[in-house]
């Protein structure tokens, strides 16, 4: 009985440190990506036409929204349709939009809201799902929201509609 109980407790010993360890190194982990999107990380996507946009591409003299979405999601087009509304109020933010989808749907869903050919408005594919590690994207919708100098101002889980975007923006 007594070989048991020391077995049991060596057991429970090993179990309890190696849950702690995984508690810790995901805390670390989470850390580190909240410390890299302080500021707009480096980042190198293919446009709608095949080509990279990078941060370089950014326009320094805008605040810069990202918008992870998927097309298929009711939120995603809530909110591309509550932007496509009151697009005159964002002449001065340059919104980004970025989707692991195929480019013919995202072609697909500008066009669907009319946020295709403006010149503020960029839609990125991200084929190889990085978008999400490199930004701690964890969910659809996700907002992003950096000052002209690109620090970061908001991450937001979920809809967010285009008076909260420029009421963050604005404050």
């Amino acid at each position: 009985m007594s070989k048991r109980k020391t077995l049991f407790i060596v057991l429970l010993f090993i179990l309890l440190s190696y849950l702690g360890y995984n508690v810790v190194s995901k805390s670390q982990e989470k850390n580190a990506v909240t410390n890299s999107i302080k500021t707009i990380p480096d980042f190198s996507y293919a446009t709608l036409n095949n080509t990279i946009f990078a941060n370089n591409n950014l326009n320094p003299n805008l605040s810069t929204v990202f918008l992870y979405f998927n097309s298929e999601c009711d939120y995603c087009q809530y909110e591309a349709q509550s932007i496509a509304d009151s697009i005159d109020k964002f002449k001065d933010i340059q919104l980004i939009f970025i989707s692991t989808e195929p480019a013919d749907k995202i072609k697909m869903f500008s066009g669907q809201y009319n946020l295709n050919n403006k010149e503020n408005i960029i839609f990125l594919n991200d084929n190889e799902d990085s978008f999400s590690k490199l930004f701690n994207a964890n969910s659809i919708p996700f907002t992003l929201i950096y000052d002209k100098e690109q620090n970061l101002i908001k991450t937001h889980k979920g809809q967010l509609n285009a008076i909260g975007i420029l009421r963050i923006v604005n404050k």
